[in-house]
């Protein structure tokens, strides 16, 4: 790697450049169960007849759902109450039928990939972009951004909805992106996904250098990933576009599981880093706003 080279990477923005502030997980939230609309408690007479290993296993599902990062085995007990030998049983069972990820370095656990395709099997009950447009149009006119509305659809980024605000046209528009790691949107949603999924996009796509700043290896990636597991938000520093800065966050759906992220991006000429952490906050309500369309 020559000097050049490495002082671009330096030079490239991450969470930390923006804010100190960091993901947290409320520990009120994560012994509070939420109960979907229409769900009733059960009668005070009746069956209730319950299986204590059952009864774990969704604990544990529900707190990593609640959590903004991974959750140490350590963490997971605490918790829950449960003792450590029993969360290391229960975690590998949900790890093998896909419902809990792991990363192994540092050894931590989140959401896994199949709580979101059984969700899925219910149908398109809920019109991600329909339901979003208000939050995206209001994103843009508040902010001047461009803002973009983004999903995986196997391992393609696809920009599902683009609204320019004052910064004009930008490159690509609708349709697909190849290159995932070197977008706001990309990186936000693989930030969460399980490294065999992770390693699946990289193999399928590589890491092409598109500008001067974009990731090019993969220690790289898993190190910015990282950061943006920790902070709860992408940067993309002129990494897709020479002219192009953006923030974007994850949209989660009702089980916890990431369904798509939302960004807005600002000419490089125009940002700076007060603009930048306000644009920060605004991205994260409006992913969250939609994230409990998502919950309704």
């Amino acid at each position: 790697m020559d000097d050049d080279y490495q002082n671009l990477v330096q030079q490239r923005l991450e969470p930390a450049d923006i804010t100190n502030a960091r993901t947290q997980v409320s520990m009120e939230d994560a012994h509070t169960a939420r109960a979907a609309p229409g769900w009733k408690a059960p009668a005070d007479k009746g069956d209730q007849t319950t299986v204590q290993a059952v009864d774990r296993a969704l604990t544990l599902i529900e707190t990593l759902a609640e959590a903004k990062h991974e959750l140490r085995l350590q963490d997971i007990a605490r918790m829950t109450g449960l003792k450590l030998s029993t969360c290391h049983h229960l975690l590998n069972t949900l790890l093998l039928r896909g419902y809990v990820a792991k990363m192994d370095r540092p050894r931590a656990y989140f959401l896994g990939p199949r709580i979101s395709e059984i969700a899925s099997m219910r149908g398109a009950r809920f019109d991600i972009v329909r339901e979003a447009r208000p939050f995206l149009d209001r994103l843009a006119s508040e902010t001047g951004a461009t803002v973009r509305l983004a999903a995986f659809e196997g391992t393609d980024l696809s920009t599902l909805c683009e609204l320019s605000g004052e910064t004009g046209a930008l490159p690509d528009g609708l349709g697909i992106v190849d290159a995932a790691h070197a977008t706001a949107l990309g990186k936000a949603i693989l930030a969460w996904l399980p490294e065999p999924e992770i390693a699946r996009v990289v193999a399928d796509h590589g890491l092409p250098g598109l500008t001067g700043r974009t990731i090019v290896s993969l220690g790289e990636l898993v190190e910015s990933l990282r950061q943006i597991r920790r902070h709860g938000f992408a940067v993309e520093d002129r990494e897709f576009a020479d002219t192009e800065v953006a923030i974007a966050c994850v949209i989660r759906d009702r089980a916890g599981a990431v369904i798509g992220s939302v960004g807005a991006s600002v000419l490089v000429e125009r940002t700076d880093n007060e603009r930048l952490q306000a644009l920060q906050l605004k991205v994260a309500d409006t992913a969250r706003e939609i994230s409990a369309k998502c919950r309704m």
